[in-house]
């Protein structure tokens, strides 16, 4: 069997689509029908994650496993694969060479937070290419940090890492113009791709450079959400794909809030033992302070300046390859 690249095999594309918008009820069947507990014993199934090849039996398996499903479980309210195309989205497929390995090491610790089984992009970039390295803070922001994040993100894009965003507003919006000024390339991770909802901030960078940036979800469509905290569920999930993505997660300005979608990032990133750099703030006693030495205690790696946090960006990758 050859491996299915991107658009390559529209057949096996829709198999994947069509199981994944409906995997809550039919992801236990599966499980069922392959042996597995949950979805990253699945994904470790079929791939080798330390190599990230498939084993083509083992896919073959499973292929064959969703073409059962499929045929059971038509539903009308599944976007076609044909449209999600025309809408000039790529479709990436766990198993697919475009697909991040680091992400497929990522480890769910229960059967929530598991790795996607498919990625919807657009402007696809090879992410396999280039180290991924995430940096990420608060939306309510100071100048501060307004001003490290754009120098952490021009440093990160002249070493020609990738640079990985949530393209919030803030941190976010800020590191991206860093790293666009120098010609460098943003992914940017949102909940869901249709329609792409942006803050004000980030909608403008994406308009005025369109071909630097790859925007990814692991959702097509905005599902349908019942409150506030539906939507900021999706929010959670869409912080473990930043997290899972990247070589090493910068935190460049925190609050000190239990829920903030900069301390889910951190936490999901050192849980699993991936790297995680946070600036030290220069404004002692605040809520960025106290953000900040909660997650030196917890891991982090603290740094006084963005020259000092690509240093130890590089001499990670280094040691770790």
């Amino acid at each position: 069997m050859v491996i299915p690249t991107v658009r390559c095999d529209l057949e096996v594309l829709h198999l994947v689509h069509t199981a994944w918008c409906l995997w809550r009820r039919v992801r236990k069947y599966v499980y069922y029908r392959l042996g597995v507990s949950n979805t990253e014993e699945l994904i470790k199934r079929i791939i080798d994650v330390s190599t990230c090849r498939p084993d083509e039996r083992r896919l073959e398996e499973f292929l064959n496993v969703l073409r059962e499903v499929v045929e059971r479980r038509v539903s009308s309210s599944v976007i076609k694969i044909e449209e999600v195309f025309k809408s000039g989205v790529d479709v990436v497929p766990f198993f697919s060479r475009s697909y991040p390995c680091e992400l497929l090491k990522y480890r769910s610790l229960g059967n929530v937070i598991y790795p996607p089984l498919i990625l919807y992009v657009r402007n696809l970039v090879d992410m396999n290419s280039k180290p991924l390295i995430a940096v990420v803070g608060t939306r309510e922001c100071s100048k501060w940090g307004r001003e490290v994040a754009f120098r952490i993100g021009e440093l990160v894009a002249k070493k020609s890492y990738t640079l990985v965003t949530g393209l919030a507003e803030g941190i976010d919006a800020s590191a991206t113009e860093g790293a666009l000024k120098v010609g460098g390339w943003v992914i940017g991770v949102r909940p869901w791709l249709s329609p792409l909802s942006l803050p004000n901030e980030a909608r403008k960078i994406l308009e005025y450079s369109p071909s630097r940036i790859s925007v990814v979800a692991e959702t097509y469509s905005k599902p349908k959400v019942r409150s506030k905290s539906d939507v900021a569920y999706l929010y959670y999930l869409r912080n473990r794909i930043i997290a899972g993505m990247s070589k090493v997660v910068v935190v460049v300005e925190a609050r000190n809030k239990p829920h903030s979608g900069s301390m889910h990032q951190i936490e999901l990133a050192l849980k699993r033992g991936k790297p995680v750099i946070i600036m030290e703030h220069p404004e002692r006693g605040g809520t960025y302070w106290e953000a900040y030495r909660r997650y030196v205690s917890k891991g982090a790696i603290p740094a006084k300046d963005p020259e000092e946090v690509v240093g130890i960006i590089d001499e990670y990758l280094s040691s770790s390859q």
